[in-house]
């Protein structure tokens, strides 16, 4: 029994220890852990050559177009010529006319007075009287506005839904806030004058007057005034 144990053990060792060092001299196990042995008369391996990439083509060569709206079939630009009026705030090559305003006051003062004199008997009518029509609005003031640019399409019609909407909200607010004190009208402030061809716009408005407790309280409901050849009218109110 002895004899077949160191028999044994003569040939299995020789070959263990001729397996680890064949592994130490080819650089170490692999990645699981194992030596890997190449048999006997195997030719050396060589690395591969570095692959070279192909030219480019015409589709790489040209900018990748942008998503969105751009990308859609039938997509073009289209042109503004008029697109500086949008920073300038009106229209150079907009008419000159010849209607002026129809009613209105003489004189800013004269429309603060006549403001006060409506809040104080409740008229609603009477301020609306103030502010500018829509024929007025149509053929003196639109045509100088941004937004009545062709490419926009918007009509006068649009902007004076708007603009007619606001107003009378504004003379309901200012009715339902102010009426019925005898106010006296002291001045405006304004921010700033707005030029135009055919008008001028007297802009961020507050209006000061006094009540009937002689306290003098600073009105925001009439935001902007238009003035057209010495005529003044309401043009736009805090809705």
């Amino acid at each position: 029994m002895r004899d077949r144990l160191q028999l044994a053990l003569r040939r299995v060792v020789p070959a263990c220890l001729a397996t680890l060092a064949l592994a130490t001299a080819g650089g170490g196990a692999g990645a699981g852990g194992a030596a890997t042995v190449a048999p006997a008369g195997t030719p050396p391996r060589t690395a591969a050559a570095p692959r070279t990439p192909p030219p480019p083509t015409d589709a790489a060569k040209s900018p990748a177009r942008r998503p969105g709206l751009e990308a859609s079939p039938g997509w073009y630009y289209v042109v503004d010529p008029e697109s500086a009026s949008v920073v300038l705030g009106r229209r150079l090559n907009a008419p000159l006319v010849r209607q002026g305003f129809h009613g209105g006051c003489a004189s800013m003062e004269d429309l603060g007075r006549a403001a006060c004199r409506a809040l104080h008997h409740s008229s609603r009518d009477s301020l609306l009287t103030l502010c500018v029509a829509d024929t007025e609005f149509r053929d003196i003031l639109w045509r100088e506005f941004p937004q009545s640019r062709p490419i926009t399409g918007l009509t006068w019609r649009d902007g004076w839904t708007s603009l007619t909407q606001r107003l009378q909200s504004g003379v309901h607010g200012a009715i339902a806030q102010y009426a019925g004190q005898d106010w006296k009208f002291v001045r405006f402030q304004s921010d700033s004058v707005a030029q135009f061809k055919n008008f001028r716009l007297h802009l961020n408005l507050r209006m000061l007057a006094v009540d009937d407790q002689g306290q003098t309280v600073e009105m925001r409901w009439l935001r902007a005034v238009a003035e057209r050849k010495g005529r003044f009218k309401i043009y736009s109110t805090d809705d």
